[in-house]
């Protein structure tokens, strides 16, 4: 080999050995550069930072009797058995929601699931008040002789006030009679009482300044058909109102939910108690009242279907107005009233007696007032509710200020014990 081919040689061997060099540069170059390592935002490992972390792994599953850290083939394994992972699931799911119910929140229901139970609340409440309905309407005619007892009250009496003949003159004519017809031989003597009551009647009902009347042909079935279904709603009242309570039960903690039957008991009880007191108390008050703008030359003939709705409109009022204790209570339960609170709000609360009652019964100062005063009875009433069973009440508040103080005394003390025994170890 002459020197030039030697020249050439190591000349070609340099050229090869910078290549090789500028190719390496260039891989390290581009893996430092991998677009996606620099989106991670993540730092690079080097071999020795991988080698120390392999080494650390074998020692803590050597030291430990296995890793924390699962492994690809653990990964694999779980991944490989899908009814185990769904076990798991579907039991932590469960924990999780016993754990909610504990706890009293419950799961979280979506504007359409609450739209949903309210339709099936709804659905179970009109077909209650249907059943109670063809109940009642066997006794509907029943019920509307009672529903119109008041108003034929009135009118008997305004008769009586207005006689034809005194009661003086019924009393001798029946003794004159029944002499009379006993000297000339009259057997049915016991009959002469009945006759003279008949009479007696029958002139009242002439010297009458009113009576129900009716222009539909089918008004009268009608009313049959709504006292039916009025008297269904009252006796299915306590499934009704359990229904209502059913529905705000998922918002509550499940230590009041245990309340929802005796609070629609209850709830049943307030409202047939307000239809009662309208109808045995403000009734004939009103009615009388109404009455007695009748004159010789203005005569009070109210229309059937005109006196009922006005009757059914007094009752469910009533009814209604007369759940004030029981919202109170529901309300100072939930500590968002207290007594104290309730009695500085008292003149509040009377003017809003009178605006309610101005708007839930007819536009008249007397039935107004025959409203508002039992509906400031009851507000007063609940306040003595809220006194005995508020949250927010003094007494109450000092109770649970003792207990937690006692519970923290317990805790400090047990704190104490031991690092006693920590010390003399």
């Amino acid at each position: 080999m002459t020197p030039g081919d030697e020249e050439k040689k190591d000349k070609k061997d340099e050229i090869e050995a910078t290549e090789s060099e500028e190719s390496v540069a260039d891989s390290q170059e581009g893996y430092v550069d991998d677009p996606s390592l620099e989106d991670a935002g993540m730092p690079v490992a080097s071999e020795e930072n991988i080698a120390e972390a392999e080494k650390k792994l074998a020692e803590a599953g050597s030291g430990d009797g296995g890793s924390d850290i699962p492994t690809d083939s653990d990964t694999t394994e779980k991944s490989d058995d899908p009814e185990s992972s769904d076990e798991d699931g579907s039991d932590s799911e469960n924990d999780e929601g016993d754990e909610g119910d504990e706890d009293g929140d419950g799961s979280q229901m979506g504007l359409l699931e609450h739209l949903g139970e309210l339709r099936v609340r709804l659905t179970r409440a009109f077909i209650a008040i249907a059943v109670g309905m063809v109940a009642c309407y066997g006794f509907a005619e029943q019920m509307f002789d009672i529903l119109m007892e008041p108003m034929v009250k009135v009118f008997q009496q305004q008769a009586a006030e207005k006689t034809l003949l005194p009661a003086d003159f019924y009393e001798s004519f029946r003794t004159i009679l029944t002499e009379m017809m006993g000297e000339r031989g009259f057997k049915n003597t016991e009959q002469i009482d009945l006759f003279v009551n008949t009479l007696q009647q029958s002139l009242m009902q002439l010297g009458q300044e009113g009576h129900f009347q009716y222009t539909y042909p089918a008004e009268a079935f009608f009313s049959h058909i709504k006292i039916a279904i009025v008297a269904g709603l009252f006796l299915v009242s306590p499934y009704v109102f359990a229904q209502i309570w059913g529905f705000i039960a998922p918002g509550l903690y499940s230590s009041e939910r245990k309340w929802m039957i005796p609070m629609a008991i209850v709830s049943a009880m307030f409202f047939t108690s307000g239809a009662l007191f309208g109808y045995f108390v403000v009734f004939p008050f009103g009615f009388e009242f109404f009455a007695g703008f009748s004159t010789e030359g203005i005569q009070f003939t109210p229309k059937l279907n005109e006196y009922l709705s006005f009757c059914l409109k007094l009752l469910f009022a009533f009814g209604f107005v007369f759940e004030l204790p029981l919202f109170i209570f529901f309300l100072a339960r939930m500590g968002m009233v207290s007594s104290a609170g309730l009695r500085k709000k008292r003149k509040y609360a009377i003017l809003i007696g009178f605006v309610m009652a101005a708007v839930l019964t007819p536009p008249d100062p007397f039935t107004q007032c025959l409203m508002a005063g039992p509906l400031i009875i009851l507000y007063e009433l609940g306040i003595w509710v809220a006194y005995f069973f508020g949250k927010k009440e003094k007494r109450h508040l000092k109770k649970q200020a003792e207990a937690e103080a006692a519970e923290q005394a317990e805790m400090d003390a047990a704190a104490e014990d031991s690092e006693e025994q920590t010390e003399k170890a």
